[in-house]
């Protein structure tokens, strides 16, 4: 071998020849800087080169050729994010002389044994510091250690490091030095961007704005000042904002600038919103093709209420809202746009942080006592039990996102036909915990009282009531002694008072927790919730626990987790539909107002047997209606990202959750009741316990693809819902005495229901958002298969297509214009049990229990209804974003009806679910939001929502013209009726006489459906002063009036004795008649619509006053406080309305699509007040 030469610049004289190829002997010179202290090398960054290289053969060593294994450690050393403190600290570790610079596109010579400039790569679509790849590197740190100097003068060359040229025979150390001062050099790439976030219209702070750096996965958000301090690589940078209730805003960062603020404009209208588009996608609401409604968690959080869909009550154009019970819990159910079915499921879909959850009601039970309804399994129809979407809470949501046509909703296939309620709780944002602490104080009070009869004197009750009651008024302390010729009145009892008048405070604390950075975020909040009900020993208590967590797992992969625990605890009473006159309003109509029904003093309470068998004062004072749920929700959402390119993203997401809860009715009616003995077992108890879970998971590939003309967005994806329901019912009868366990009485009945329902799904959709992004085009497909459908193996395909264009700067008050049209198919699976006959329990025969066969016979070839529709609209921007208009048309086909069918008797069966028939719903939509005013110091906002819809019946199966009528109950006073042609939700009955006098000519004397629903809303702030209001305007409708019927049947209607003169009565068609009562009586059989009365109505729904406490207050008050905010609220505090019931929106069948707008004594409606004062920290 040759010994070096000191000389530079002649290659055989550095060293020798072997195979072509030159073999440097010399000290590394790098090596020697290390030794020497002046050029810090990262051991480890090396360490496992240096192990690799020893590996390799002697010649390919010499010939500068590595192994596989070491070239990988040399590329895994160039990518390390080193820390280039820990290369100072560490000392240099030198190679053998001859090693070369990793890889074999960059070695250090040629065959001519020329050097060659080595080309750095470029560093990786979206490396953040320190992921520097390849030798990209190399010039940098070649600068940093650029000497024009000798390193020693004792025998080593003069090596220069400069342009970026490198000495070729450098060791195996220039790559840990490499990935050392690659690191370095990447720190120094990194800077950090700074700025402030505040309101274009007040100049003050925005908190809680996200920042992020285009690009990148760098994001930040601001503080309380509305300060920020953001990551960002070298180079000319885009940096976005983005804030709830703000348009988003960009701005070019120049390499060199380091400070960037941002004034935001309001988004007041919240036309930027993500709104949903598919099971795993979404876009702009300025894109959206089809109508969209949706409600800030801000908006429903300024007024409380039960439950989350009386918050939406006035605010979404095409939902009728209807409360099926005042009880406190709530009771409400939702239709939108007109009616979608019949007999079939009427509630939309409602789907929690992408989980499906279960919406199903478990009835009380309480027809055991109130006779109100038989049957072997438990029927929800007549009672005011709880739909499970009231245990959520309302301080927990970010937004409310309503789909409200097929085309939107067809993703979800056969549980859409409804529409479908997507809820998103809140999550955490980046930043310091910000905590938010809310008491509210409130109280409930009868919003309208049905009022009684006063009886003048003794002569008018005996006159109302016969003879017997006139020792009431002999018996009286006043008249110890009798009176004639009559007893002066009676004292007056305000029976209605007395149940319904109860002014308990009622509370609500709402305490949550938010912040983390970018890579965890989460959320934690807690509700403690009192409320008192305005009937005696009713109320509603409920706590929840909810806790979402973020995190990044890595740049690749993200996982959002969502806990939530409930409690609810509700104390009914007893209320609505009663065959046995025990329930509150049921026993009222008998008892007349000047009957005591107090407890005496003797223990015993007033007696009423003389009208009916039943004290509802002692009723509501002695019973047990309680119902106990627990309930647990959880969902995981995971997010992989497969593919991260400048031109295309491809995303794997897998949704999976399970919603269970369960639920625990206890009614307990002690023998000393005064109805009880009746049935010859005094004493009744009840217990039912109901278990639902519901598991459902899906898995979605969503591919992005952005070649800078357009963004086309494919996903395709598969779900699978589990749901099981189990309800037991145990019935004992002749209790003991001041005893509530089923095992005490003698008479003990069980009964169970269970059902298991198993469905699949899957899906394709594809998104074009084309001509910077102004024409948005989309089609997709959904196919279904269930258990309940008669063939459970059968796919059913719901399509979907829809388009919309803006069009940019029309006019000068003309911001933006755009045109859309939507059409989609949905499904309605049958109900459980349609496919196939349950079995039901018989009684012991001959000393062996048996099973039956209920009436109605399975059907094997039962399939989902089937909705399509079509819609067309226009949406407009105003006035530079000050104003915004939306208007919707829409057609609605419903075929495959799901209805009963009449059997023969010879069949053993007496109905029979079939499909068949269509119906059509068409309607309007309509929204306006204006900004009068928008100044620093005054802004108005105003917005007002119409609503209208028809629905006909275009067929019924076979060909049948004549219709029929939708349930029998309280067909005396007016039936649903179905017939081809008209209403699918008409009402009717006797509307007179015929020409010949006879009775009755049928016809129609009324409809459920309004004429048009509208709503006006304003929000007025002035400095720290906020006013807002929501008035709800309902024309037309009707409700069948059955409580006032059974009142006047009682004789104790508050208008009954009014005096009526003969030609008043003549005119009203009732001649003979002396007072109003009587009149309506003797018109009730020839004219059902006497009690069928007009559900139009004004009501003022919310209203909120609040302060936002100045900041020198809060300083001097609360140290340390963020904000506090101090307000006064209202629901439903004026009502303008001809209804004479209890409320316009009373609906004892409210779960029904179609057998709605019927009043039967049902839990009383209430109004509400609450002060509220919140505090951030």
């Amino acid at each position: 071998m040759a010994r070096a030469h000191r000389r530079p610049g002649h290659a055989a004289q550095r060293g020798a020849r072997l195979g072509g190829r030159v073999l440097d002997l010399r000290p590394d010179p790098l090596r020697w800087a290390a030794r020497r202290g002046r050029v810090a090398v990262h051991r480890g960054a090396g360490h496992g080169i240096r192990r690799a290289a020893a590996a390799a053969s002697p010649r390919a060593r010499l010939a500068g050729q590595l192994p596989r294994a070491a070239r990988r450690a040399r590329a895994r050393a160039a990518r390390r994010p080193a820390d280039p403190a820990a290369c100072r600290r560490r000392g240099a570790r030198a190679t053998e002389p001859g090693d070369r610079i990793a890889g074999r596109r960059d070695r250090g010579r040629d065959r001519a044994g020329r050097a060659r400039r080595l080309r750095p790569r470029r560093p990786a679509q979206g490396s953040g510091a320190g992921r520097h790849h390849g030798l990209a590197p190399l010039a940098a740190s070649a600068k940093a250690v650029q000497r024009s100097k000798t390193f020693s003068s004792s025998g080593l060359n003069r090596e220069t490091l400069e342009g970026g040229t490198v000495v070729p025979r450098s060791s195996l150390l220039v790559s840990a030095l490499l990935a050392c001062a690659g690191v370095a050099d990447g720190w120094a790439q990194q800077r950090t961007i700074s700025g402030r976030v505040t309101s274009a219209l007040s100049g003050g702070p925005v908190a809680g704005a996200t920042v992020s750096i285009v690009g990148t996965a760098s994001v930040a958000a601001t503080n309380d000042r509305g300060e920020f301090t953001v990551s960002a690589p070298a180079g000319g940078v885009t940096v976005q904002v983005r804030a709830i209730g703000y348009k988003r805003a960009q701005a070019s960062v120049a390499a060199g600038q380091r400070t960037v603020d941002f004034a935001l404009a309001q988004d007041v209208f919240n036309l930027e919103a993500i709104v949903v588009s598919g099971q795993a996608t979404g876009i702009e609401r300025r894109n959206a093709p089809n109508a969209v409604a949706a409600v800030s968690g801000i908006e429903l959080a300024k007024v409380p209420a039960p439950t989350i869909e009386q918050l939406l009550q006035g605010r979404v154009p095409g939902a009728n809202i209807q409360t099926n019970s005042g009880a406190p819990g709530g009771g409400v159910q939702v239709a939108l746009r007109g009616t979608t079915s019949v007999f079939g499921a009427a509630t939309p879909l409602y789907v929690v942080d992408g989980i499906i959850v279960s919406d199903v009601a478990i009835p009380n039970n309480q027809q055991v006592v109130t006779i109100s309804n038989q049957g072997s399994n438990p029927s929800p129809l007549q009672q005011d039990q709880v739909n499970r979407i009231a245990d959520l809470s309302p301080d927990d949501i970010e937004n409310v996102e309503i789909l409200k046509g097929a085309s939107a909703s067809a993703i979800y296939g056969s549980k859409a036909s409804n529409g479908v309620v997507i809820v998103t709780t809140h999550r955490g944002q980046i930043g310091a915990p910000r905590w938010n602490i809310q008491q509210r104080l409130g109280t409930f009070d009868l919003s309208h009282k049905l009022g009684e009869r006063v009886f003048a004197d003794s002569n008018e009750a005996i006159a109302a009531f016969g003879a017997s009651v006139a020792a009431y008024y002999r018996n009286d302390a006043t008249n110890p002694n009798g009176c004639a010729p009559s007893c002066p009145a009676r004292p007056f009892f305000d029976h209605e008072a007395e149940l319904s008048g109860a002014h308990h405070l009622s509370s609500e604390t709402d305490l949550s927790v938010s912040g983390g950075d970018e890579n965890t975020r989460y959320y934690l909040g807690g509700l403690i919730m009192n409320d008192n009900g305005v009937e005696l020993n009713t109320g509603a208590k409920k706590q929840s626990l909810r806790l979402n967590l973020e995190q990044r797992v890595s740049s690749r992969f993200n996982v959002r987790v969502s806990t939530n625990a409930l409690h609810t605890l509700a104390r009914r009473g007893l209320n609505n539909n009663d065959n046995a006159g025990v329930s509150y309003y049921m026993a009222l109509q008998f008892i007349p107002s000047f009957l005591d029904l107090h407890k005496k003093p003797d223990g015993t309470w007033g007696n009423t047997s003389t009208f009916i068998q039943s004290n509802p004062l002692q009723t509501a004072t002695l019973m047990t209606n309680d119902e106990d749920v627990w309930r647990m929700l959880s969902g995981v959402r995971a997010t992989y990202e497969l593919v991260n390119t400048d031109r295309q993203n491809l995303r794997l997401i897998g949704n999976g959750g399970a919603d269970w809860f369960g639920q625990k009715n206890t009614l307990v009616f002690p023998p000393e009741l005064q109805f009880e003995p009746l049935d010859g077992q005094p004493g009744t108890a009840l217990l039912t316990n109901g278990d639902n879970l519901n598991t459902n998971y899906n898995f979605n590939l969503v591919h992005t693809y952005r070649p800078g003309s357009y963004t086309a967005t494919t996903s395709a994806g598969l779900q699978e819902e589990d749901y099981d329901l189990n309800i037991g019912r145990i019935v004992a009868r002749n209790i003991a005495a001041d005893q509530s366990n089923v095992n005490t009485g003698p008479n003990v009945g069980v009964e169970e229901h269970r059902e298991s329902v198993r469905d699949y799904g899957f899906y394709g959709q594809e998104e074009l958002l084309l001509r910077d992004e102004r024409l948005l085009l989309t089609a997709g497909a959904r196919a279904d298969r269930s258990s309940n459908n008669g063939d459970q193996h059968k796919y059913f395909w719901y399509p979907k297509a829809a388009g919309s264009y803006r069009f940019l700067g029309v006019t000068g008050w003309l911001d933006e214009a755009k045109v859309r049209v939507a059409w989609g198919q949905t499904g309605n699976r049958p109900f459980y049990g349609q496919r196939f006959p349950e079995l039901d329990a018989t009684r012991f025969i001959g000393g062996l229990p048996g099973l039956t066969v209920p009436g109605t016979l399975g059907n094997v070839s039962i399939k989902p209804e089937r909705q399509t529709e079509i819609e067309g609209g226009v949406d407009a921007i105003l006035w530079g974003g000050r104003g915004n208009v939306e208007l919707t048309l829409y057609q609605k086909s419903v075929s495959d009806l799901l209805l009963p069918q009449g059997l023969a008797p010879s069949t053993g069966f007496t109905t029979q679910f079939i499909n068949g028939g269509k119906l059509r719903n068409r309607g309007i939509e309509a929204a306006l939001g204006v900004t009068p005013i928008n100044r620093p110091d005054l802004q108005w906002v105003f917005r007002t929502t119409f609503w209208q819809n028809r629905s006909k019946v275009r067929e019924l199966p076979g060909g049948d013209t004549t219709g029929f009528r939708v349930g029998g109950f309280g067909c005396s006073d007016g039936c649903f009726f179905l017939k081809p042609g008209e209403s699918a939700t008409q009402i009717r009955g006797n509307v007179g006489l015929d020409k010949a006098g006879n009775c009755c000519v049928l016809g129609t004397i009324g409809d459920a459906t309004p004429d048009f629903k509208m709503s006006f809303s304003n929000d007025v702030t002035r400095g720290a002063w906020n006013l807002s209001m929501l008035w709800d305007w309902q024309h037309g409708a009707n409700v069948v009036n059955l409580t006032k019927l059974l009142y006047d049947l009682g004789k104790v209607t508050d208008d009954y004795a009014v005096p009526l003169t003969a030609a008043e009565a003549t005119a009203r068609g009732c001649a003979g008649s002396t007072v109003l009562g009587a009149c309506r009586l003797s018109l009730y059989g020839n004219y059902t619509g006497t009690y069928t009365e007009s559900a139009s109505f004004f009501k003022l729904r919310e209203i909120t006053l609040s302060w936002a406490v100045p900041r020198s207050v809060v300083d001097h008050i609360w140290a340390g406080a963020r904000d506090v905010r101090m307000s006064l609220s209202g629901r439903n505090l004026v009502v303008i309305t001809p209804y004479t019931g209890m409320d316009p929106e009373v609906s004892n069948f409210g779960s029904q699509p179609v057998q709605r707008n019927i009043d039967v004594a049902p839990y009383p409606r209430s109004r509400s007040v609450w002060f509220t004062i919140s505090a951030g920290f």
